[in-house]
């Protein structure tokens, strides 16, 4: 669906303003939106699925650990298919607010892609390289959004997600080294043509959301703080936007209606962008990927 078409539709819960910035900047956030009433049960929820880990000792397709991870410190990057393991993961992605916010971006037809948690535990918690998402997941056109929904208060030295306003509107960059290894990141060199100084890091108090569009460059620092910063991610397209590739977290939900009705046609956009590798046979996360890039390698 065209911009325009989009922002025809009136919005249900976000102003048009805000609709307009969103598309303008490649983001928005909204400090402390969800209150106790799903963070707890949300907290509840992922505490058992800590507590069910601490007998790995390597990662799996679902479960992305730490290289210290241990039965009496469990220290996780990652929990994918999080909208299988318990009623409330996929309440949050098909009855809160958040899918209602995600119709007032993409246009009132929209599916779910993935839920995931990244936890960043405190004191080194892994750092995300800079990159774009839609090259992890290309569509027939970029509307796909990624929300963070911070579980606890995130500040600057947490290592929060910081995104790059008005990025979504450059070009759509190789996550590829000089050698056609996908390192799942962006270039030092070409991250040289980028305003980084203009970056814009999401901080919050518990609840916390924020959303940005699949084009805009992000990423986020080590967490060296005392403090953790897990965040939920939860990941939507619009209805007419029809994936490449497999999905790298294929769960029940993948691909299920969350708000309005789905499309009889496919909306192509006319862009370029670098096809990842095949994961249809297993993926662990972003943080293996990008821990395996080179130094001095540029794409």
């Amino acid at each position: 669906m065209k911009l325009s078409n989009i922002l025809s539709h009136p919005p249900s819960v976000l102003t048009q303003e805000q609709r307009k910035f969103y598309h303008r900047q490649g983001y928005l956030g909204f400090p402390g939106l969800l209150g106790e009433e799903w963070l707890r049960p949300l907290q509840n929820a992922l505490a058992d699925v800590v507590e069910q880990t601490r007998d790995y000792r390597q990662s799996t397709r679902k479960v992305d650990i730490e290289p210290d991870h241990s039965f009496e410190n469990p220290r996780l990057r990652r929990v994918a298919y999080l909208d299988e393991l318990a009623p409330v993961f996929w309440d949050l992605c098909s009855e809160s607010i958040i899918p209602d916010i995600a119709a007032d971006l993409l246009g009132p037809d929209v599916r779910f892609r993935e839920l995931m948690m990244n936890f960043k535990w405190a004191g080194g918690g892994a750092e995300v390289k800079w990159h774009q998402d839609i090259v992890f997941y290309p569509h027939t056109h970029s509307g796909t959004l990624q929300f963070l929904l911070m579980l606890d208060a995130t500040g600057p030295e947490q290592g929060p997600l910081q995104v790059i306003p008005k990025s979504h509107r450059g070009p759509i960059f190789s996550h590829y080294d000089i050698r056609g290894n996908w390192t799942g990141a962006i270039s030092e060199n070409d991250l040289g043509g980028v305003a980084m100084d203009k970056a814009v890091s999401m901080l919050g108090p518990p609840g916390s959301l924020s959303v940005h569009h699949s084009r805009t460059i992000h990423g986020s620092a080590r967490n060296m703080s005392e403090r953790g910063r897990p965040a939920f991610v939860v990941t939507y397209s619009a209805a007419d936007a029809v994936p490449y590739t497999p999905p790298a977290y294929p769960s029940v939900h993948y691909g299920r209606i969350v708000r309005g009705v789905p499309s009889r046609f496919a909306h192509h956009e006319e862009m370029v962008v670098p096809l990842p590798p095949d994961w249809s046979e297993g993926y662990t996360s972003i943080f293996d990927h990008q821990q395996d890039e080179k130094p001095g390698h540029s794409a």
